[in-house]
């Protein structure tokens, strides 16, 4: 089973403009005390933006 960093920022995120589960994901994992973004814009956006990516 593969467990979240508590210690890094996590970004949840949808397949599309008009998913709402990234929204959900992002609440249940804050209220579980998880530093938490969601990535309202695409991939792209969030690496010209200069925002870290790691793989």
């Amino acid at each position: 089973m593969l467990e979240l960093p508590s210690d890094k920022e996590v970004v949840a995120y949808c397949r599309g403009p008009y998913c709402v589960l990234s929204t959900k994901a992002a609440e249940l994992l804050n209220m579980k005390g998880f530093k938490v973004r969601r990535l309202a814009a695409g991939f792209p956006e969030w690496k010209a933006a200069g925002l870290d990516v790691e793989t």
